[in-house]
């Protein structure tokens, strides 16, 4: 009888450690693993991706092509459709998933973005003299992240979270599109092929709390293919919801 009780006591014991190690963790390890953006329903393991994201966005290396960006008219809009996150160990989690990115760039000057006689993207003014009332680069992507995720409850009611990694970029859609004043008035006039990179990637940082980030992005290669286009790279600052 005694031997009886004490295995009953044992078994309670580590039981009770068992459940005070889980407390400390924000992250349950069953359940499903998959986050919608258009899901109302918490998860067992919220990651931190799925949403609506708008940030300001500018061009490294403009200087040296002398063009400027309009910085107030230039952002990106990300719709991360979903996330698959991976618990690792307690307050981290793998995340990946797929979204799209709308991007466009609004230049200063009289220069569009178009290829040459040699089929090298450049910034050229109008081959008729033409002014133009307004110049802007479109990019469309589809975007793959790969994260890692830090997350830990403060309080009773909020979690922290930070995710940092890259974010791969599939190019769908690109173009440049200019409006030139002309006698009969503004025409509009698109060059598409621009030598973009059909595949790239950007560096990602993103923290918050509950549904709500700031995050920021850098892509450390050209937009543009090697010795076909300008050496310009993007990078911006935004906010998201969850």
């Amino acid at each position: 009888m005694k031997k009886v009780l004490f295995l009953i006591c044992l078994l309670s014991l580590t039981a009770s450690g068992f459940a005070q190690e889980e407390e400390k963790s924000n992250i349950l390890f069953d359940g499903s693993s998959y986050n919608f953006f258009f899901s109302w329903k918490k998860k067992p393991a919220e990651s931190h991706w799925s949403g609506l994201a708008f940030a300001f966005s500018n061009l490294n290396g403009l200087d040296k092509e002398n063009v400027g960006l309009k910085l107030n008219r230039s952002y990106s809009i990300d719709l991360n459709l979903m996330d698959y996150n991976v618990p690792l160990h307690y307050h981290w989690l793998f995340v990946t998933g797929l979204g799209f990115d709308w991007s466009r760039y609004h230049f200063k000057g009289n220069v569009a973005l178009r290829d040459d006689d040699n089929g090298i993207s450049r910034f050229l003014p109008d081959s008729e003299g033409r002014s133009y009332r307004d110049s802007k680069l479109l990019v469309y992507y589809a975007t793959i992240p790969l994260l890692l995720e830090y997350q830990k409850k403060v309080g009773k009611h909020k979690t922290f979270f930070i995710n940092g990694g890259v974010e791969g970029l599939l190019n769908l859609y690109s173009k440049s599109q200019v409006e030139a004043r002309t006698p009969d008035g503004i025409k509009k006039m698109s060059y598409k092929d621009l030598n973009i990179l059909p595949v790239n990637f950007r560096l990602v940082l993103r923290t918050g709390f509950d549904n709500f980030s700031i995050f920021g992005y850098y892509q450390p290669y050209s937009m543009f293919q090697k010795g076909k286009g300008p050496e310009v790279r993007s990078f911006g600052i935004g906010i998201a919801l969850h």
